[in-house]
């Protein structure tokens, strides 16, 4: 089961990354949740999103880096029904200024459907770099 786990948290972010998010979505379970950490007062992508509404925050992130962002996961880790990936992003940011974080995704599973994302990430450096002029 940890296998798959991790296999079906790895195949979400990939179809994601690619633009296939009818595919990505098809990997979640019908009442999942993506959670952006953070205070919505101080970061415009803070929130709970329900699967329906992942289009909708990716709309909100894809005219800040209007080329695209080029992401490298370095470590899963398998814990039951949880999978963490771990890894970084880079980007240009559409304001021109270079945008690098470091992410942890917690990937929630039942029966091989993503129930949970838990997306943490440093909020202030992507505030900055993406959403202030």
């Amino acid at each position: 089961m940890l296998t798959t786990n991790r296999a079906v948290a790895l195949q979400f972010f990939e179809h994601l990354y690619a633009g296939r998010l009818d595919a990505a979505l098809a990997l979640m379970a019908p009442q999942a949740q993506y959670r952006v950490m953070g205070r919505p007062d101080d970061f415009p992508l803070a929130g709970v999103y329900s699967k329906d509404q992942v289009t909708d925050l990716l709309g909100l992130i894809g005219p800040t880096v209007p080329d695209g962002a080029n992401p490298t996961i370095t470590t899963t880790i398998a814990d039951g029904d949880a999978v963490a990936v771990i890894g970084h992003v880079e980007a240009v940011a559409a304001s021109g200024r270079d945008y690098a974080n470091n992410f942890v995704f917690v990937v929630t599973l039942r029966e091989d459907l993503i129930t949970q994302v838990d997306e943490y990430i440093d909020t202030q450096h992507a505030n900055d770099v993406l959403f202030s002029n």
